[in-house]
């Protein structure tokens, strides 16, 4: 009798061992699979391939960004939200690392979808409207910055960092996160190394996670920003560098009160040219300068050299038609003003495009405290994130004309 209890207590002991064990690995195969998306060091290059889904995944391989499909790939779709809400989950049947299971036996995790997201992205039913020199209403401004003017057959997004603070960033309380389009005409694919590929990031206000996310694509990366905050990620990496200068639309020297110091502030030809980039072409340019963008961009727009540029990650403001430069005075540019102010804005965007650039996302960045009400009473936010593709780097002569210039594309002589 004593022997049987001894063997019903054993066979129970090792049963809850079993369970245990089978739980540990769930576990570790979920955490496994919903790691942070930096540092990108700790996955594989998977851009540089064809390589496809198989059940949602990539195979053997994490996935450091999120990708929208290309040709030939679907992902997954559905609302993490709600899945977590109506608690259904989909159970998915993988073979686990040698070191956790050496009988090779199929375990199941949980595998959730992506979360959706707004992005404003062109169609394929082009319902394009002809937007002609002048805004008629408040509301129209808005409305042509959501409204695509072209495709990108593959977008990543590059960083971001998640706050716990409701109603900032985007519609997944993200921010600092970019995206940039990966066709390979734009060059940003297939980099042998960093010096193929060139990122110029202006203004990273302490979040490095985009840049760093570029580093890794790879991409020689030259951070941007007036605050000297010391980054790390510069002395990490040996194609990262960091300068303590500003973007503007001339060049000068700023003087800021709130870090009480000035600043040295040049045009994009200016820092392509003291930085010796010639002949190399600017693959991303990433500008995120709080209402600096405008100025900067009227010299951009009719420099020669917006012609080397591949594409342009731009957040663009118009918070000064609702908060002034101080935290309790009043707006910069009164009501009856905000249409003009929208026209003079509306304008540098269309210079951008009549140098060949296009649309082909947007998102809303919010500000709860700066959100703007047009004349309908509609509320639109002041802060925004736009891509641009350079659609003349698709065109081979293009290309073949700034290479007779000394520039230095892949593939053309």
């Amino acid at each position: 009798m004593a022997e049987y209890i001894l063997g019903r207590s054993t066979k129970r002991t090792a049963k809850l061992w079993v369970t245990g064990a089978c739980l540990t690995l769930v576990l570790v195969s979920f955490l496994g699979t919903h790691r942070p998306p930096y540092p990108a060091t700790q996955y594989s290059s998977f851009w540089t391939s064809s390589i496809h889904l198989v059940n949602g995944r990539y195979p053997g391989r994490y996935l450091p960004f999120l990708v929208f499909p290309a040709l030939e790939e679907k992902l997954m779709g559905g609302n993490i939200l709600a899945e977590a809400l109506s608690v259904k989950v989909l159970l998915m049947s993988v073979t686990p690392h040698h070191s956790f299971n050496t009988s090779q036996e199929l375990i199941t995790y949980l595998h959730r979808s992506p979360p959706q997201s707004k992005l404003q992205l062109k169609q394929k039913v082009d319902n394009k409207k002809l937007w002609g020199p002048k805004l008629e209403t408040v509301s129209d401004y808005f409305r042509y910055l959501k409204t695509p003017q072209n495709l990108c057959r593959k977008l990543v997004r590059l960083g971001g960092t998640i706050s716990c603070k409701k109603g900032t960033g985007d519609e997944n309380n993200m921010d600092g996160h970019k995206y940039v389009c990966m066709d390979p005409s734009l060059e940003v694919v297939g980099a042998r190394d960093a010096r193929q590929c060139l990122t110029l990031s202006f203004g990273t206000q302490r979040d490095t996670s985009f840049d760093d996310a570029a580093s890794e694509l790879p991409c020689e990366v030259h951070m941007f920003d007036v605050l000297n905050f010391d980054p790390l990620l510069p002395k990490e990496s040996d194609h990262v560098f960091f300068h303590v200068e500003g973007l503007s639309g001339q060049k000068i020297s700023v003087f800021y009160s709130n870090i009480n110091q000035s600043v040295k502030m040049d045009t994009l030809r200016g820092h392509y040219d003291k930085n010796g980039f010639f002949p190399r072409p600017i693959h991303v340019l990433k500008v995120d300068i709080e209402q600096d963008e405008w100025e900067s961009f009227i010299n951009i727009a009719k420099d020669p050299l917006f012609d080397a540029v591949g594409q342009v990650a731009l957040e663009v403001h118009v918070v000064d038609l609702v908060h002034g430069p101080n935290k309790n005075s009043p707006p910069d540019i009164p009501r009856e003003k905000w249409l003009e102010a929208l026209q003079k804005r509306y304008d540098i965007l269309r210079m951008i495009e009549a140098r060949g650039f296009q649309r082909v996302l947007y998102w809303d960045n919010t500000q709860e405290k700066f959100s703007l009400y047009d004349e309908n009473g509609t509320r639109h936010e002041t802060a925004g994130e736009v891509l641009y593709i350079n659609t003349n780097w698709y065109n081979t002569t293009f290309k073949q004309d700034l290479a007779r210039q000394g520039y230095k594309f892949r593939g053309v002589t």
